[in-house]
């Protein structure tokens, strides 16, 4: 994990928002110190933040975290702790988009905004989810047309079958690959989470959190109709969510032990 990773994760996952948005440098050198990290490490990366503008520093050597780049972070953290398995209403959303030939910036953007939503590539500009996700799609339309964006969002039934669909837009067999992977190396901890340190706790908190959270850029969230029979992504969430929660009270521990606004 990349150290501005690291960074934000934690403070996402701590709520920075809901506290002061704001951290000594001393204190995230204590809470990135046991995954490896130097404090001149430290130091170099928020220089770096400080620069691409996402910070800024007060004399009293403390960081200010933009609202915007944290809430981004909480955000998708979560979506991994509320991740829930629906049902579905039969209808499909697609999502279709043209933007200038110029403008390849935009289009990049919206195909990671869409792709981090869930949605797959049914086509050139086209993509789509069974997912009611209209809401979130029109804000976002909402934004693109303001950037000169012609975005388009269409609600409809397809009556062959939905797997061609599937098979189509996503490689389930890999998504079920890396989940086995992720249940493999974790799966240990599960009964062994209370026999560690405060500060260990802390670590493998973090790390399984950001593991898990890299699973929301490549499964889509499909209802159960949609998925294979005894999906392991269910399993996976089941180990996720016991270890995440069996580990919070000794690393909350540790965060509270080193944190200073």
């Amino acid at each position: 994990m990349k150290l501005k990773t690291l960074i934000f994760t934690i403070l996402g996952d701590y709520n920075l928002s809901g506290r002061n948005s704001s951290i000594r440098a001393r204190s995230l050198v204590k809470l990135v110190e046991p995954f490896g990290f130097t404090s001149s490490a430290v130091r170099t990366t928020l220089h770096r933040l400080k620069r691409e503008g996402l910070i800024t520093s007060s004399n009293r050597g403390s960081y200010e975290f933009s609202q915007e780049t944290i809430l981004k972070f909480e955000t998708a953290i979560k979506r991994v702790k509320e991740w829930r398995f629906g049902h579905w209403d039969g209808k499909w959303r697609i999502v279709i988009y043209n933007f200038k030939e110029d403008n390849k910036a935009l289009r990049n953007k919206i195909r990671r905004e869409l792709q981090w939503l869930g949605f797959g590539s049914l086509a050139s500009s086209t993509w789509i989810s069974p997912n009611p996700l209209e809401g979130v799609v029109n804000e976002m339309i909402e934004k693109y047309w303001k950037d000169g964006g012609k975005v388009y969002l269409f609600i409809a039934s397809f009556p062959q079958d939905p797997q061609m669909i599937i098979k189509k837009c996503w490689n389930l067999t890999e998504i079920e690959l890396r989940y086995k992977n992720f249940i493999g190396k974790w799966i240990k901890l599960a009964d062994n989470a209370d026999k560690l340190s405060p500060a260990e706790a802390f670590v493998n908190k973090i790390t399984i959190l950001h593991e898990y959270r890299k699973f929301l850029h490549i499964d889509p969230g499909l209802p159960q109709e949609l998925l294979p029979p005894n999906w392991i992504g269910y399993e996976a969430y089941k180990l996720f969510k016991k270890i995440y929660d069996d580990l919070s009270p000794s690393a909350n521990k540790y965060f509270e032990s080193v944190y200073e606004e």
